[in-house]
């Protein structure tokens, strides 16, 4: 239960060294990916994936440890340092999902915070990169919607029109 919450308390002090504009910026691919693995957390009963110790208070606080903490702060931490270069992107995130699948998974079945079930560590880095792939077109389609809707704002009150406009103000 320590080490649980110790990676959310660590995961999200790491993101004070970000600017609060770059968490926001990033937030919409950490918010889906977050969702991504509720919904993967909830039909995990039925596929048996990974099992928890415990109950299935156990098994959703342990789910929601890793996805509010390290994969949530790993994702705007990744999106930061790299979402400018594609290939920097997944070099980036290839290295975080392979140091998760194979040593920190290692380490978290000794701890016995979880066991892997029907997925093995491949699999689970296979998957990780497929999510990292969805959530970085994602990211862009965001990003493209919000200069396009900048673009049209420019255009719509442009300095001429706003210059006029305080003219108007400034007389009446």
């Amino acid at each position: 239960m320590i080490l649980r919450v110790l990676l959310v308390i660590l995961s999200w002090f790491s993101l004070i060294f970000l600017r609060r504009t770059d968490i926001l910026r990033y937030s919409p691919a950490a918010i889906l990916v977050s969702f991504i693995l509720t919904v993967v957390s909830f039909i995990n009963p039925v596929l048996k994936l990974w099992n928890v110790k415990g109950n299935k208070k156990a098994q959703v606080l342990a789910d929601l440890s890793f996805i509010i903490g390290p994969f949530f702060a790993a994702t705007i931490w990744v999106f930061k340092l790299s979402f400018h270069s594609f290939p920097l992107y997944l070099f980036l995130n290839g290295a975080v999902n392979y140091f998760f699948a194979y040593p920190m998974t290692a380490f978290f079945q000794k701890q016995g915070l979880y066991k892997l079930l029907h997925m093995n560590k491949h699999v689970l880095y296979g998957v990780s990169i497929l999510y990292a792939i969805v959530i970085y077109l994602y990211q862009r389609g965001i990003e493209n919607l919000c200069t396009a809707l900048k673009d049209i704002r420019h255009k719509r009150f442009s300095d001429v029109t706003n210059d006029v406009l305080a003219e108007k103000i400034s007389k009446g």
